[in-house]
């Protein structure tokens, strides 16, 4: 059974676009869920590595959304957990296999970069 809180780094505007819709459907910096099949996402203690990764930029505008993943699979919407693209690391992330509810997001916390640490400020 996946864990019960996942989560999604994306930036503000891309957040705000989809409450209205009542849907997310963005995969990873900006790529559509239609192009990659799967929407990216973490574990909380998987969120530094994942951001330093995929934002070495260091956007200021990032955000996390926090999921409730029985929500996402109540919604029909099946999660897994697949080995790390790159296969360096061993480490399985679990991917949303269609959009997201926007009712499954139970929280949006708030990000900044210190340096280059990633850190989740509320």
């Amino acid at each position: 059974m996946p864990a019960p809180l996942i989560w999604h780094i994306t930036d503000l505007a891309a957040w705000e676009d989809a409450v209205p819709r009542g849907v997310y459907e963005r995969a990873t910096r900006g790529l559509p869920l239609a192009e990659t099949g799967f929407i990216h996402a973490t574990l909380p203690e998987q969120i530094s590595v994942v951001a330093k990764r995929l934002y070495p930029d260091r956007p200021a505008d990032l955000v996390i959304l926090e999921i409730d993943v029985n929500r996402v699979e109540e919604a029909g919407v099946m999660v897994s957990f697949e080995e790390d693209a790159i296969g360096t690391s061993g480490e399985a992330y679990p991917h949303i296999h269609g959009p997201l509810p926007i009712s499954a997001v139970l929280r949006l916390r708030r990000t900044k970069w210190i340096g280059r640490e990633f850190v989740v400020v509320a």
